[in-house]
Formats: C-alpha cells, sequence, structure tokens
C-alpha cells in the first residue's frame, strides 16, 4: 500500500495545490500504478484540493477510485457525478476492504453496505451497515506508512512527514453526544441505521497499544493532542486509562471537553498522569444564541461553573472557543458575551473566530429560513475557495461596536489589560483609541504566551519545571 501525505494543514494562510504538486501527486500515481486510489474527504473547506487532485489522478490512472469520509458520507452524488467510481459512508474499514475483495476476484460488490456507486447513469446510494460497536475491532491506525510520500512546497520527499513531529493526535472515540447546529456529528448520526450505537469509544488498552507505537516511532515526541469532540468519561474508563497512560506513555496532553460534562474528579486523575490543557467550546455569551442559534443548551452557570472546576482541578491551561460576528448575532449578544468572560475563572485562553457555514449542517436552513442570507449567497460561501472560507474563518467585522466589544472580549484573558478594558465597558465608543492600542499590545502577549506555553511543555516532558529553567 502506498501512502500520500497531500499538503501541510494551514488554517492561517492555506495553500491550494500548485500546478506542479499535482504533477508531482501524477507521476506517484503512474510510478506505484495503484489497482485503486482512495481520498480521505472530511471538510467542504478542502474541496478546491480534492476536486483537483482527483481530476489530476484521474489523467494519469485507471484504477478505481473511491471516496470516503464526512463530506464524502453526507454528499456521495457529488463525487459520483464527477467521475469517482465509489464512496463509502460512515465507517468504511469493513466495505472498503470487501470492495477490494470483491473487485479483485471479479466478484459481485453491488450490494456491499454503505457503498455508492452509478450504475445506467444513476447513483445508487447503498443502505449503511458494517458498523462496529466495538470499535476496537477495526485495528490500530496506520502510524508509520512503510511506503510514504509527502507533497508540499512544490516538492515530494519519501517517507512519513509524521514521524518527525513533536506532538501525536488520536481520536479515541466516534461521535459525539451533543446536536450542534454548525457541526456535522448530528447529521451523521441521522444516517445511522435505527438501533445502531452512534457514539462508541475505544477501550483504554487500545488507546495505549497506539500510544505505545507512536512513543517508540516519534522519536521528537513530547506532547500528545486527544482529538475527540468529547473525551470519553463513562464509568471506570478514565481510571483504566490513567493507571496505563501513566506505566507506558508519560507525556504532557490535551482534550476537549464541554461544560456539561467537566467532573472534578477525573480532571484531577488526569492532570496527575500529564493533561495540560483543557479546550472547551462556549461559542457565545448569549443563552438566546446558544440555545436557538447553535442548539447548545448549557446555563450561564454551567459554563461558569465548568471553568471553576477546571482552575480547582489543577489543569494548566484552560482555553474557551468562542464563534463571534455572525449574521444571527447582535451586538446586545456580544455584550453578553464580555459580560460572561469577565465571570469565568482565570487563567484563561481565548480563542475567538467566525462561524463557518459547512453544507449538510442544520445551521445553513436556518440561516436561509430566517433571511439572513439566501441560497446562492450561501453556497458562495460554503463552496468559495479555500483561502476564502480560512480567511472568513478568522476576519473581524468593521462595523465600530461589534469591532470594539470583541477587541475588549479578547483583552480580558491577560490580567493587567483587563483591569484597564474595564474602565471602558460603559461607554466602549469614548475610548475607542484606548481600547485598540490596548488589543494590539495583548495581541504580542498572546504570542509571547504561546511560545511559553511550548516551552512548559518541553520542560514537562524532560521532568522539570519553569524553577528549574530559570535557576540554570
Amino acid at each position: 500500500m502506498v501512502t500520500v501525505f497531500y499538503k501541510d494543514f494551514n488554517s492561517i494562510h492555506p495553500q491550494p495545490a500548485s500546478e506542479t504538486e499535482l504533477g508531482l501527486i501524477g507521476d506517484i500515481v503512474a510510478k506505484e500504478k495503484p489497482f485503486m486510489v482512495g481520498f480521505s474527504v472530511m471538510s467542504s473547506m478542502y474541496l478546491e484540493t480534492v476536486d483537483k487532485v482527483i481530476a489530476a489522478i484521474r489523467t494519469r490512472t485507471n484504477a478505481f477510485t473511491i471516496c470516503g469520509g464526512a463530506y464524502a458520507t453526507m454528499f456521495p452524488e457529488r463525487f459520483l457525478d464527477m467521475g469517482v467510481n465509489f464512496v463509502i459512508r460512515t465507517d468504511g474499514e469493513i466495505s472498503l476492504c470487501r470492495l477490494a475483495d470483491a473487485l479483485t476476484k471479479d466478484s459481485d460488490w453491488h450490494h456491499i453496505p454503505s457503498l455508492c456507486y452509478k450504475e445506467d447513469g444513476k447513483n445508487i446510494i447503498n443502505e449503511i451497515g458494517n458498523i462496529l460497536t466495538e470499535i476496537d475491532d477495526y485495528g490500530l491506525p496506520a502510524i508509520d506508512c512503510e511506503n510514504a510520500y509527502f507533497i508540499e512546497n512544490d516538492r515530494v520527499q519519501a517517507g512519513d512527514p509524521q514521524l518527525g513531529a513533536m506532538s501525536y493526535e488520536v481520536i479515541v472515540s466516534r461521535g459525539c453526544p451533543f446536536t450542534c447546529s454548525y457541526c456535522c456529528c448530528v447529521n451523521l448520526r441521522r444516517l445511522f441505521p435505527q438501533g445502531t450505537e452512534y457514539v462508541r469509544t475505544r477501550s483504554a488498552e487500545s488507546v495505549i497499544d497506539e500510544l505505545m507505537i507512536a512513543k517508540k516511532k516519534f522519536k521528537k515526541l513530547v506532547f500528545i493532542h486527544f482529538y475527540d469532540e468529547i473525551f470519553p468519561n463513562s464509568p471506570g474508563w478514565i481510571d483504566k486509562f490513567a493507571v496505563e497512560y501513566q506505566k507506558h506513555i508519560n507525556l504532557p496532553f490535551t482534550i476537549w471537553s464541554h461544560p456539561k460534562v467537566i467532573n472534578g474528579d477525573e480532571l484531577k486523575k488526569l492532570v496527575s498522569v500529564g493533561l495540560v490543557e483543557v479546550i472547551m467550546g462556549i461559542q457565545s455569551g448569549s443563552e438566546r444564541v446558544r440555545r436557538d442559534v447553535f442548539h447548545r443548551y448549557e446555563t450561564q452557570e454551567d459554563i461558569i461553573n465548568a471553568t471553576r472546576v477546571i482552575r480547582e482541578s489543577g489543569v494548566y491551561w484552560a482555553t474557551y472557543d468562542f464563534m463571534l460576528q455572525h449574521p444571527f448575532e447582535t451586538i446586545s449578544d456580544l455584550t453578553e458575551t464580555y459580560f460572561l468572560v469577565k465571570k469565568l475563572f482565570p487563567p484563561f485562553e481565548l480563542q475567538l473566530h467566525g462561524l463557518n457555514f459547512l453544507p449538510g449542517t442544520d445551521i445553513v436552513g436556518m440561516a436561509i429560513d430566517q433571511g439572513k442570507l439566501t441560497a446562492r449567497q450561501m453556497d458562495a460561501i460554503m463552496y468559495a475557495p479555500m483561502q476564502e472560507q480560512f480567511s472568513a474563518y478568522w476576519k473581524q467585522e468593521n462595523e465600530l461596536m461589534s469591532q470594539l466589544w470583541y477587541r475588549m472580549i479578547y483583552c480580558l484573558q491577560f490580567p493587567g489589560p483587563r483591569k484597564e478594558i474595564e474602565g471602558y465597558e460603559n461607554d466602549p465608543v469614548a475610548h475607542q483609541k484606548e481600547i485598540n492600542a490596548c488589543y494590539e499590545r495583548c495581541r504580542k502577549m498572546f504570542k509571547h504566551r504561546y511560545y511559553r506555553k511550548k516551552i512548559h511543555v518541553i520542560l514537562r516532558r524532560m521532568g522539570l519545571t519553569w524553577r528549574h529553567f530559570l535557576w540554570k
């Protein structure tokens, strides 16, 4: 098997595929002469590159082409209509193996669950199936792809580029128990056959087995990032995980959580074996926006209490995520966010960004139905070139009051500027010059704090602290 890692992840300045890079991947396909070529299509934000890569490969090979991933699962027809041979929806491990076996043996494959294909000009979408509740049985992900290539910056290099990284990303579970309107998870759940369990968690033993291999293969490894929507909290799971993690891995790590599931006792257990950061989505300080727009049902008290628990549990770093300045938000909502952030237990970091409308999510229909955007405007946003999509994700609105409250919220994460900003909250317009100056200072402070955070993680990996570092 050959694995091609195509383009590095960059959420600030993503670069689309160049003609040189498309030629390079075509050369690899021509050289390797594959029987099947699979494409992972997780997000609409990268469709520009996906489409170009598929087109480039199809000009260089007659191999069967197959798409999978979240976006392909929700929109299989799009890829079939552009000439891709197959799409596999949801969990693809079993169906893909069955398809490969059938194609090599020239046996019938038409009724494989989760398979989509075109026949006589019609798109055939099979019922979803071949889904395991015990996801350990899928096996471990490939950690060191022996026959691998990495294409970036108009160059190709042999080998798995992950092996030189200082961090390793792992997913412990599949699915999310929540119903956020801006996320595809609830829509993927609706596709599952009735009675099929959607949220499934690997055993602690399986996770440790994967991390032990990663620790052996990644020579520079200092940090583990758990990328689950919500880190598992089923009874007994964390106890098993903590014991084995400390025994075999013993590296600093970060997790994602939710105000509704934060548990102080569980966090303390995780802190004792290496947890250094909790990332938690809050998204808005307005209960109206959270409830009626985002379909999140935690209260202000739930959020404030969760930040208190994180602080009291000894977690070194807390990062809180907010989506601001979108069509559903008013200045009053933005003001409510400011006053909620004032009540969060410090220290914390704020990650502020906009709302990305993603195809197939509930919030897209809401925006059209409420007249926030027309269907044509929505399509232009959702299928814009990825540089435009990411720019919109980080863009700040220019309207004066919106900009001032946004910047005041940003400054609240720093103790010194926070006291200054609080003096301007009664009349931001009268203090716009001071607010803007404070914001620029805080942006520089953010960068310095980022490097301090990274140094802390490295020192933690070495068994040192800032006291050792400064003393020397």
